[in-house]
């Protein structure tokens, strides 16, 4: 699925659901939770936590949920991930090729 889509079926997911659109603040507040979740689970694959408190969390489901929130606050920014994509793909080539240039000379 490319982010266009994605960014629709979130839309419609409100529209269709009758669920209420939640104001920009609360989705970031949302985004920033599920970040931290996946922090969970790393903290636990490296130790720094137990186990025991994350039994119930995976990569899978903590990205597709971190990820939803991002393609809701997007689509309540009026913002193209697509092309948000694009422009960040681009800026770090940049980045790579002035990188390499660097390095030749």
């Amino acid at each position: 699925m490319d982010m266009s889509e994605a960014q629709k079926k979130a839309k419609e997911y409100f529209e269709k659901g009758g669920f209420k659109v939640w104001p920009k603040f609360a989705i970031l507040a949302r985004l920033e939770e599920e970040i931290s979740e996946i922090g969970r689970i790393i903290s636990v694959e490296e130790g720094l936590r137990e186990k025991w408190k994350v039994d119930n969390m995976n990569y899978v489901d903590e990205f597709g949920d971190a990820l939803f929130q991002l393609i809701h606050l997007a689509n309540q920014c009026n913002v193209d991930l697509n092309e948000s994509l694009d422009y960040v793909f681009a800026k770090y080539e940049k980045y790579i090729e002035k990188k390499k240039a660097q390095n030749t000379e």
